[in-house]
């Protein structure tokens, strides 16, 4: 019997070649599609897992309130790991991690800036499943000026040496022995070290008195990254439930003198990349996007399974005689359900085969897309393979569960006789998977719109600030920043150069916060606002407009020891408004048993700028603090305004005139705009995957499309004929089989708008600065679907339309 269905299989797919072809398309798009889909979502929700004992690290971060202005960091105290230790028989160990910054390394003639290596405790190597592949996890990190790199970096500086016991020059002249060699990090990591400095580093530079210091005010310093390690069966909540009495002992005497309501937040270490929505944090996923993604795999291989349905029941007719005879020479019902399954399980597999293939030669620029390392193979991902084989047989059963059902319901008697197989059921159910299918496709259409018109809106919105041809380059060089006037001076000599300016912050993304005493309406009242710490040229190249008073000025003597300049924000926050010149400020404040009054500074409001993004346009514009300096301590961040000619030329120059000021210290530089576009990456990635799978669901339901012209075509071959002899003109027949999709297209849009309404504001809620969804988004999807639609069934119509009517009348 399997022999003779396979037989009748391959009869009827040689019969119907083209047919054939259109469903194995589908399928086979459908299943790239979720394959690529269930490929991302497996590598997201996999993030940190690698490690053995994932379950049992937590993260501890700060969730602080003060002035009514609530933030949420990942980061904590420096004291935190140590004192948890000590206080919580739960934790067996902890490991702090400080980010470093971008740094010069130097071995022998090799000289490279390098990024992602930050100091760590030297039991990062008993909490996480970083794998050294030479030396000793105990002691690799035990000393100061110790290093270990990871294979990639090892490589690149090393080659085939044994990088054991060389030396590295970090920065100017810091020299760190490299103790070992690790595994490259997985991609499914929230931290993606390529290195790590020891901590011990980092107390041997500060002194250990002060690096170890539980004094209350080193509690109230969030600079780094901690994570705890439980003791086996111990429970999260514990952390949580004993903290009170943790913060009563080391915290609250100071917070409540700073008026600061604290709450600890405890992180499971698996959680992080999904569901972590703090400030200062690595770069995360969403789990919005999951959900998303999974709905767009759920949706598109449901859009080709209705097309092998459709499909199926449009050829139907050309079948029926095939089932009559059948069933009068004995086949029973249930015999050709079989038949019609097998058929469209063959179909499927045949598609998966074909996706399979096609999966592999694209991975390569999906990865690139997407910024992942994805792969599918037996040895990587056997249950991707698995998974892909139960989504064809389970898209195979449901796909050909109608058409079979349907096909073998025909009566043997009704079908010889010649009579037509119609079913207004049938058509109605027909119809209404059409609706569903350019219902999601709308959805998709204009979800990518309105993704792509936030993005642009990103990218293009003034910032407040002149953000093209400004090159930045971050001062390292301690001796560079003393020599940074004369630096300034030579650069301008050069015509291609308007200004140069420097800050000790990096605009756009960088900030730094502190307590402030205001002049309120009942004294000085206490905010904890950002500062910025800039020279006399920063607000004159960045063009900042002022809205009060003046600019920082060098003819002033007391400007850089009691002068201040807000934005509109702090003017509005602190209720100055429009009088904010003259009103006292104060960065810092004296604290209880503290004498040591030093970065303590008391001005006045000299004028006050317009507001300007500081921060990624996801955040909102906060109240922020200027003040100037030329000291050299705040000179680590260099920027160079650049007229648009000869720009090649130019840093050419620029290079020379720094290579003389710091000839330790190779020039090094970005473009700001540049790297502000870098804050919206998720997004552009986001764009892209949106733009894609529309297309794919477009190409999709088109398919669906064109089988249902195919089918109503067929069935009203005899009216067509008629109508022909009578009189009626082609374009007039086309325009009576496309109307009926038309109406389909334009229900499946008016379903459609407000989902994706409803869906994308929930998306832009995200961004505290997005467009306004417009009503003409919807009038292009609406364009754009029915010129999707006609164009699909236009060919077909045609075909019925142009065929000869005495063929037609004689059809059936």
């Amino acid at each position: 019997m399997l022999k003779n269905f396979l037989i009748t299989i391959i009869r009827n797919f040689n019969r119907n070649k083209f047919y054939t072809v259109l469903n194995v398309t589908g399928l086979s798009v459908g299943l790239i599609c979720a394959i690529l889909i269930v490929l991302f979502i497996q590598e997201e929700l996999s993030y940190d897992k690698y490690n053995v004992k994932h379950k049992r690290i937590v993260r501890l971060a700060s969730d602080f309130t003060l002035n009514g202005k609530r933030d949420r960091v990942a980061t904590s105290p420096m004291p935190f790991g140590p004192t948890f230790k000590q206080e919580f028989p739960e934790v067996e160990e902890f490991v702090r991690v400080q980010g470093s910054g971008r740094q010069q390394f130097r071995y022998g003639e090799k000289e490279f800036y390098e990024e992602r290596i930050s100091y760590v405790d030297s039991s990062v190597f008993r909490v996480f499943s970083y794998k050294l592949l030479q030396g000793d996890p105990d002691k690799a990190l035990s000393e100061p000026y110790s290093i270990v790199l990871n294979q990639t970096l090892a490589k690149k500086y090393f080659g085939d040496e044994d990088p054991l016991g060389k030396v590295l020059i970090v920065g100017e002249d810091r020299s760190f022995t490299v103790t070992g060699v690790m595994e490259d990090i997985p991609g499914n990591s929230h931290f993606r070290f390529r290195g790590f400095y020891s901590m011990k580093t980092l107390e041997a530079l500060r002194g250990s008195e002060e690096f170890n210091s539980t004094e209350p005010i080193t509690f109230w310093s969030f600079s780094n990254y901690t994570f705890l390690l439980l003791k086996e069966n111990s429970r999260v909540e514990a952390i949580k439930e004993k903290f009170p009495l943790y913060y009563e002992k080391y915290m609250k005497a100071l917070g409540d003198q700073l008026g600061i309501d604290y709450t600890l937040v405890v992180q499971k270490l698996a959680d992080i990349h999904l569901k972590s929505d703090l400030q200062w944090d690595a770069p995360t996923g969403n789990i919005k996007y999951i959900f998303i993604l999974s709905a767009i795999a759920f949706f598109i291989l449901s859009i080709a399974g209705i097309n092998y349905m459709n499909m199926a029941t449009a050829r139907s007719t050309k079948r029926a005689r095939e089932v009559g005879v059948r069933k009068v020479v004995g086949a029973h019902r249930d015999t050709l359900i079989r038949q019609f399954l097998m058929e469209s399980l063959s179909l499927t597999f045949l598609a998966l085969a074909i996706a399979i293939i096609v999966v592999e030669l694209i991975l390569p620029f999906f990865n690139s897309l997407v910024d992942k390392d994805l792969a599918l193979s037996i040895s990587e991902t056997p249950e991707i393979l698995v998974f892909s084989v139960l989504l064809a047989l389970i898209l195979g059963i449901v796909s050909g569960s109608y058409p079979a059902f349907y096909l073998s319901s025909f009566h043997p008697a009704v079908i010889l006789k010649g009579s037509t197989i119609k079913g207004k059921a049938g058509g109605m159910l027909r119809k209404l998977l059409v609706i569903s299918q350019f219902t999601v496709s709308a959805i998709m259409i204009s979800g990518t719109i309105i993704v792509g018109i936030q993005l642009n809106y990103m990218n293009n919105k003034d910032m407040g600030f002149s953000k093209e041809d400004v090159l930045v380059s971050i001062v390292r060089d301690s001796l560079m920043r003393t020599r940074i006037e004369p630096l300034k001076d030579e650069l301008r000599k050069n015509p291609n150069i308007n200004t140069v300016a420097t800050s000790n912050t990096l605009i756009g993304f960088d900030g730094s916060k502190t307590v402030h005493l205001y002049e309120g309406e009942e004294g000085m009242e206490q905010y904890a606002l950002n500062f910025s710490v800039i020279d006399f040229d920063y607000l004159d190249m960045m063009q900042m407009k002022m809205m009060q008073g003046r600019k920082f000025d060098r003819n002033i003597a007391s400007d850089t020891s009691s002068a201040f300049i807000v934005n509109q924000a702090a003017a509005r926050k602190f209720n100055w408004n429009e009088n904010a010149v003259g009103k006292k400020l104060q960065l810092g404040v004296e604290l209880e048993g503290e004498e040591d009054d030093d970065g303590i500074m008391k001005g006045e409001v000299v004028g006050v700028v317009a507001d300007f993004h500081y921060r990624p346009l996801r955040e909102n514009i906060e109240p922020i603090n200027f003040l100037v300096s030329e000291h050299e301590r705040f000179r680590r961040v260099m920027y160079v305004k650049l007229n648009q000619d000869n720009r090649e030329e130019t840093i050419k120059y620029i290079e020379k005139v720094w290579n003389e000021f710091s000839p330790k210290m190779a020039f090094n530089y970005f473009f700001l705009d540049e790297r502000l576009r870098e804050n919206y990456d998720s997004e552009v990635r986001l764009t892209w995957i949106f733009s894609i799978f529309s297309l794919l669901s477009i190409l999709i339901a088109s398919l669906g499309l064109f089988g249902l012209s195919s089918f109503i075509a067929e069935q009203r071959t005899k009216e067509l004929g008629v109508r022909k002899v009578l009189g009626a003109s082609v374009s007039q027949l086309v325009y009576l089989l496309t109307k009926e999709f038309v109406k389909l297209i334009i229900i499946a849009n008016i379903i459609a708008i407000p989902i994706a309404y409803w869906a994308m504001n929930v998306w832009l809620n995200d961004f505290s600065y997005r467009i306004q969804i417009s009503w003409w988004i919807f009038l292009l999807t609406i364009i754009v679907s029915l010129a999707i639609g006609i164009c699909t069934v236009a060919w077909q119509s045609f075909r019925a339309a142009s065929a000869d009517p005495v063929n037609a009348i004689k059809y059936e």
